[in-house]
């Protein structure tokens, strides 16, 4: 019976354990269900009521399925090390462990305390500290309050912290005219789409439009563009995938946007630093206020004016894809929806620059919401320093 609820509960920690904590931190959550773990197997062994023990056993092995679960979803290089090491864990414990049952005997404290129930709790205490040390140093979200973060993720969502909203504090841009609005979203949204036709409406009114997109805006992002989607670049860890992003990024900003908003005109980008922070930070489970960091300085504060995000489940958004997929479209479908969840984390933090639109209705629709916001923030076609210089108001003609 302890042996059957073992097994059902290690089946379900495995499967169904990362589905229901979807967005939670997988370096956070392997260090959790390890300290479950161990709390849990104290509790078999101090226990000798065989229905308690049974019942423990099952979220026991719940607890190891989901710790499974987690270190090979965070040892993503070489797989085969965890399995090995467990495989080798578990030789040395059904060695080890009836052998110090043995030798510790029956002892008599209070009442008969088995050798058995001795070795669980001696292992149970061993690895009780294995777990703190590895949630110690596996936890890359420290400042982020565990409770919240955990009840978050349990309503399949990733928890912000207020004071870790991106970019909160830098300083928007005072330009005269220029505006900057930037298109976000996962793959097969309708970024590219949406962001051409919201060009061509803007350019149809007489505004100086720059279409751009990130990666590849310039020589140098073109190259870091090939570099970063190409599915035969292997070996490229987190860190550095999400600096090469960052470089690309500050390139685009001093050699494209900045520019073209300095003198005016309107900004179109298909994704900017929120894609970082959605696709590096919550999909690589990285620490987004970091990354938020690095990029903030690359870019010398500069926030868009206006961010449309176009929501679309995963699974529909790849089905769209009519070529081949590179090497982020190519990521697992959980990646792909904790990058969702990251985008929707964003917007919540800063509604008043996000449009948030679902991507599933018709075109027509899509593009109506966005133009109706956008007219929100278009500046005043003829610019204010020419009211200053002629101290008269000029004509407007539609």
């Amino acid at each position: 019976m302890v042996l059957a609820a073992l097994a059902l509960g290690l089946a379900c920690g495995i499967f169904a354990g990362p589905r229901v904590l979807g967005p939670f931190s997988r370096r956070r959550l392997l260090g959790l269900s390890a300290i479950a773990s161990a709390l849990l197997l104290a509790v078999v062994a101090v226990s000798l009521n065989l229905v308690v023990v049974v019942f423990v056993a099952g979220f026991l092995g719940a607890a190891a399925g989901v710790a499974w679960a987690s270190a090979e979803a965070v040892v993503t290089d070489n797989p085969l090390r965890v399995r090995t090491g467990t495989a080798l864990a578990l030789v040395i414990a059904a060695l080890a462990v009836p052998l110090g049952a043995g030798a510790i005997g029956t002892r008599h404290v209070g009442r008969d305390f088995p050798g058995s129930s001795a070795a669980l709790l001696i292992v149970a205490v061993i690895a009780l500290v294995a777990g703190l040390i590895a949630y110690r140093l596996l936890d890359e979200r420290t400042g982020v309050p565990l409770v919240p973060d955990l009840a978050a993720a349990l309503r399949g969502e990733v928890y912000v912290p207020p004071s870790a909203a991106p970019e909160a504090a830098a300083p928007r841009r005072t330009h005269e005219r220029g505006v900057f609005i930037v298109f976000e979203g996962g793959e097969g949204a309708g970024k590219t789409t949406q962001s051409r036709l919201a060009a061509i409406w803007l350019r149809d009114h007489g505004y100086e439009v720059v279409t751009t997109r990130e990666p590849g805006a310039t020589k140098t992002g073109m190259r870091l563009r090939a570099l970063l989607l190409d599915r035969e670049t292997t070996g490229l860890s987190s860190r550095a995938e999400t600096l090469l992003y960052a470089a690309d990024r500050a390139d685009h900003v001093a050699n494209v946007i900045r520019p073209a908003l300095d003198r005016g005109a309107i900004v179109v980008s298909d994704r900017y630093v929120d894609s970082t922070l959605a696709y590096q930070g919550f999909g690589r489970e990285q620490p987004v206020e970091e990354i938020a960091a690095v990029n903030a300085w690359g870019t010398g504060g500069l926030v868009p004016d206006l961010t449309v995000l176009l929501e679309l489940p995963p699974e529909k958004g790849l089905n769209r894809l009519s070529s081949p997929a590179d090497r982020i479209e190519s990521e697992p479908r959980e990646f792909h929806e904790r990058v969702l969840s990251g985008f929707r984390a964003l917007a919540d933090a800063e509604p008043d620059r996000y449009l948030v639109v679902d991507a599933s209705r018709p075109e027509a629709e899509i593009r109506r919401e966005i133009q109706d916001r956008i007219r929100e923030i278009l500046p005043d076609p003829i610019p204010a320093s020419t009211e200053d210089a002629t101290s008269t108001f000029p004509a407007i003609t539609d």
